[in-house]
């Protein structure tokens, strides 16, 4: 029986090995391997253990071969993918830093475009603002030289009349056979023009030449002054309109310039005469506090409209081309009170005429450097 079983197992290894030397050529393909394995197997069982061993070392150096061939194989594969990667990683990267550019130029464009837009909205502003002021200049100039030429016309027209009068009057006056009323009359008419044209005069030099007004201010009767200045007025007026005085002081000392006090209310009062033909004009006088006085002169004539209250104190301004005067008198009271120490304005409430209020302090401040002569 032993013998037989080695019978067997010989010819079973005899049969692996001529396959495996039949597949020799092919030592890496899976068959030639199994056929290897099953020849170990044959010798250890026989107990061959040097020829397993050695066919064993054949059989792994094989596949350590073939091992070694996938690693390589799995090497090169993953550096091909590691390559790929890297290759996706910098068209990605450039990819990115293209949009980057581009978003970053658009940002850029959009900035200089907001700046341009700001700068030339601002320009336009600039020119709009400058056009403007052009615009308000030439309209300015424009009625500048308007005013300038109605100045001119009236003022030849005003000049020309008490002339004429004074002319007329005076050569009338060398006649010999003239009675004592008509002389007196000749003698009123040129006396009233003689204090018209005085008047035009000295509104026209105040007013263009206002910084170089002497200022002497002393201690004064104010009611002495109003007084004198009605009576003057009365002499001159030509209207009907009675013009009177009204105050509860009997006496009051004040610090001012008399000739310009006198000049504020005398041209209030003709002022009065030429728009009130019936009715009273009335200078009132009033003490308001300890330290200021208040005038007022109130007429019943037509009134000044509402609309041309606020122009009433510029220069050359009338509100009526056909009666008497330059258009200063408001301009130079407003100017000559102020500098005083007062104020001016209109009562815009009085609805029977036209009412004027200006306040004068009692004593002047060292601002207006009082008791000396000054320059304005």
């Amino acid at each position: 029986m032993g013998n037989w079983n080695r019978m067997y197992w010989n010819k079973a290894l005899q049969l692996y090995e001529e396959l495996r030397q039949e597949y020799t050529v092919n030592k890496q393909s899976a068959y030639y391997r199994w056929i290897t394995q099953e020849t170990i197997y044959l010798y250890k069982i026989q107990g061959k253990s040097m020829a397993a061993c050695l066919l064993y070392q054949e059989l792994y150096s094989t596949v350590d071969t073939l091992t070694a061939e996938g690693y390589v194989r799995q090497i090169n594969i993953l550096r091909a993918k590691y390559q790929i990667d890297q290759m996706e990683i910098a068209s990605r990267e450039e990819h990115n830093k293209f949009i980057t550019g581009i978003l970053t130029g658009s940002i850029l464009l959009v900035f200089i475009f907001i700046i341009i837009t700001i700068m030339l909205r601002k320009q336009r502003q600039e020119i709009a603002l400058s056009t403007q002021k052009l615009e308000h200049l030439r309209t300015n100039a424009e009625n500048a030289t308007s005013a300038k030429s109605i100045f001119l016309s009236n003022m030849s027209h005003e000049i020309r009349t008490p002339l004429n009068a004074l002319s007329g009057f005076s050569s009338l006056l060398t006649e010999e056979n003239l009675d004592n009323e008509t002389r007196r009359q000749c003698n009123e008419v040129i006396l009233q023009n003689s204090e018209l044209l005085l008047k035009l005069i000295n509104d026209v030099i105040s007013s263009l030449e206002f910084g170089k007004i002497q200022f002497c201010i002393n201690k004064y009767n104010v009611v002495n002054i109003c007084r004198n200045v009605i009576d003057t007025v009365s002499k001159i007026k030509q209207t009907q309109a009675a013009i009177c005085f009204i105050t509860e002081l009997e006496s009051m000392d004040i610090e001012t310039d008399d000739a310009r006090l006198q000049q504020v209310l005398i041209n209030l009062l003709i002022n009065a005469t030429k728009f009130t033909s019936q009715g009273s004009i009335i200078l009132e006088l009033r003490k308001q506090s300890e330290q200021e006085l208040l005038f007022f002169v109130t007429d019943t004539g037509c009134g000044i409209p509402k609309e041309k209250q606020a122009a009433i104190f510029r220069r050359f301004e009338k509100l009526n081309e056909n009666a008497q005067g330059s258009g200063l008198g408001l301009s130079i009271c407003q100017l000559i009170i102020e500098h005083i120490g007062g104020k001016i304005w209109i009562d815009s409430d009085y609805t029977g005429g036209s009412r004027f209020f200006f306040t004068h302090p009692i004593r002047q401040s060292q601002s207006t450097n009082p008791k000396k002569e000054n320059n304005a």
